[in-house]
């Protein structure tokens, strides 16, 4: 939000893979913002942090960054092994853990974050890749792919915590992956990974865009 102060946020597909924060070289950001050219921004060495979960009561607690990998790895390892969909807007990072099916909520300016199961109706495999785009009033949805089964699609999670499905994939054996949406959210863009291993370009029937009035969902029944 500070474009003199960037960061960015990448996630480790391992066991003990730790949540990293990169923040680039002021001076090297300075550079960039003077001339447009930002090719050397994310080369040049900076400064790497790495997320260690705290004070954990129930589904939720706060957090820190620590400059010790040993500490990310360790706190990936007992908390959000298997981390891979990152998604970072107005200082809120999401992101999912595959092992236990958990999507992690961070508000990065209040040092606190929630946790919740993913494991919702048809959504029963390991959340991937995600997606939140804004809708009219500020309603954001965050959208998942999906891992670890046969009937993989594309699901939904509503700024009420609720989650539907818009597709399912009963005929590929293989997880989605590349979710894109077009700039005025009206087309989805997913691949089947393997065998088609085509892109598919979804849209609504009554043409409204993915981030519009929600018509004629049905939500998973939560237990």
């Amino acid at each position: 939000r500070d474009p003199y102060r960037p960061q960015f946020f990448v996630t480790t597909d391992t066991s003990a893979g730790a949540i990293v924060k990169f923040t680039p070289n002021p001076d090297k950001v300075s550079e960039a913002l003077a001339s447009n050219d930002f090719s050397s921004v994310l080369h040049a060495p900076g400064n790497h942090s790495y997320l260690v979960l705290k004070n954990l009561s129930g589904n939720n607690g706060t957090f820190a960054w620590s400059e010790s990998l040993t500490d990310g790895r360790i706190s990936a390892y007992e908390h959000f092994p298997y981390s891979e969909g990152i998604d970072v807007r107005d200082g809120i990072l999401y992101f999912t853990t595959k092992k236990y099916k958990r999507l992690f909520i961070l508000d990065l300016d209040a040092g606190t974050y929630i946790e919740s199961s993913t494991e919702s109706g048809a959504f029963n495999n390991q959340p991937d890749q995600i997606a939140r785009i804004i809708g009219p009033g500020n309603d954001d949805i965050l959208y998942f792919c999906e891992d670890g089964g046969a009937d993989c699609g594309v699901h939904g999670r509503n700024s009420d915590g609720k989650y539907f499905t818009i597709l399912e994939g009963l005929d590929y054996e293989t997880e989605t992956t590349g979710l894109a949406f077009s700039p005025n959210n009206k087309h989805m863009y997913v691949s089947f990974q393997s065998d088609p291993g085509q892109i598919f370009d979804i849209t609504r029937e009554d043409g409204l865009p993915f981030d519009g009035a929600r018509l004629d969902i049905k939500y998973h029944q939560m237990e």
